[in-house]
């Protein structure tokens, strides 16, 4: 085990140091490194019930740490660690976006097929900063994994809008508004794995345009989901977003006026006056639904 081995090399260590010349400890560091990990360190990381995939489905935090320190030591046993650990974070990851097309037409419900991936992306994420010291190695291939399997399934980004508009339905119960904030955030980190991100904001655009239509949406919660988008993806990406919460503001501000008209004018047109729907809004965007 990885953790035998740092005890080993320590212990050999505190021997030269005690019983040698001291210009003798770095070269006898170096050859119990060379026979103990290099050596051995394929073996060590495949191990079956000690190895780096046996930890990973543990969660052996500390197991993994001391792995990961025991290899950086040696030439190239972060990447035979990076390895192990990426291929079988993309076997998992490609057996949650497999399942869905396996299943027909009908597919996993968006919101299970996401939340799947997002307590994939937070495990890792908790290894990546709890385990491999937030390791640059580590970060890139983990994401290069994300957006290899990500993107295996083409409903990858209308699943993602459809999460996200569950989460910004007006009334979405069980959840505080911090909540929902911090479950857009970890949404961004998918969206960011996306290569078709036009088809997210066709999808988007859809989704975006019921919930306003029908009063339905979650004002704050919406214009700063819109806000990451644009920082992500530029002004243009958002331009239609944007402009539709400009035309609700308008309809809304005009539907004011018009009410507060008939009221000073004692005119009675029933129902029509109440409503809070507008027409030119529903023709504007009607290529949106």
């Amino acid at each position: 085990r990885s953790s035998d081995l740092e005890a080993r090399v320590k212990e050999e260590r505190e021997r030269a140091a005690h019983y040698l010349d001291p210009s003798t400890e770095v070269p006898v560091a170096q050859v119990l490194e060379r026979e103990l990990i290099t050596a051995h360190m394929q073996t060590i990381v495949e191990m079956e019930n000690s190895g780096v995939v046996f930890m990973l489905k543990n969660e052996r935090i500390d197991d993994l740490s001391c792995m990961f320190k025991l290899l950086d030591r040696v030439s190239d046993g972060l990447q035979v660690m990076v390895g192990c650990t990426s291929k079988h974070l993309r076997e998992l990851g490609s057996g949650l976006v497999k399942d869905d097309e396996s299943e027909g037409s009908a597919g996993k419900n968006a919101i299970t097929y996401i939340q799947s991936l997002l307590d994939l992306r937070e495990q890792y994420g908790r290894f990546l900063s709890d385990a491999f010291q937030s390791s640059k190695v580590f970060a890139r291939a983990i994401g290069s994994d994300f957006e290899h399997f990500i993107n295996l399934n083409t409903k990858s980004p209308e699943y993602l809008s459809l999460f996200v508009d569950d989460k910004l339905k007006k009334g979405t119960k069980g959840m505080t508004e911090q909540e929902i904030e911090a479950v857009l955030d970890r949404c961004m980190i998918l969206f960011r794995y996306l290569q078709e991100k036009d088809v997210f904001e066709r999808y988007y655009k859809q989704h975006l345009a019921k919930r306003l239509l029908f009063n339905k949406s979650a004002s704050d919660a919406e214009k700063n989901m819109i806000s990451r988008l644009k920082t992500e993806c530029g002004c243009q990406f958002t331009t239609k977003l944007e402009g539709m919460f400009k035309d609700m503001v308008l309809s809304n501000s005009t539907m004011d006026d018009f009410r507060n008209h008939l009221q000073k004018t004692v005119v009675c047109i029933g129902q029509m006056v109440s409503s809070r729907i507008p027409i030119w809004s529903r023709i504007l965007w009607m290529g949106s639904i």
